[in-house]
């Protein structure tokens, strides 16, 4: 983790929110989830279903192409005196293509995506993320 991104401040925050994606990308990419699953409270909802996402594509052999997550901007209306924290970032998501172990097709591929999402996080000891969701 940087340093930055442990620290109780703004700047802390935009960057676990950066660091945050960059596991929750190798975890797409790869099905693990050590670290990324020490980053989320367990109330997550979302959070718990991104994991079970990428642990799924994963399983039986299976793999997946694409995909990357990119974080374009990360805003937020930092309050010191406020916990949790309430951020917005815009995350691109590259297409994804599933495939079976074999090779063939696993189910039909995802578009690219371009969305905000609402990030909640709170800080103890360390940055989590207690909640987060699309914004529609």
């Amino acid at each position: 983790m940087p340093e930055l991104a442990k620290e109780n401040s703004k700047a802390g925050l935009e960057a676990f929110i950066g660091y945050w994606y960059a596991v929750k990308n190798y975890a797409n990419q790869t099905g693990e989830l050590s670290v990324l699953s020490t980053l989320s409270s367990t109330g997550c909802q979302l959070c718990g279903h991104m994991q079970k996402a990428a642990v799924d594509s994963y399983r039986d052999g299976r793999w997946i192409a694409g995909g990357t997550l990119h974080l374009a901007t990360v805003e937020m209306d930092w309050d010191a005196d406020t916990s949790p924290h309430l951020s917005r970032a815009q995350v691109i998501q590259d297409a994804i293509s599933y495939y079976n172990a074999d090779g063939t097709e696993g189910r039909p591929s995802d578009a690219a995506t371009n969305d905000t999402f609402v990030i909640l996080a709170e800080f103890e000891t360390a940055w989590k993320v207690v909640d987060t969701g699309v914004i529609r």
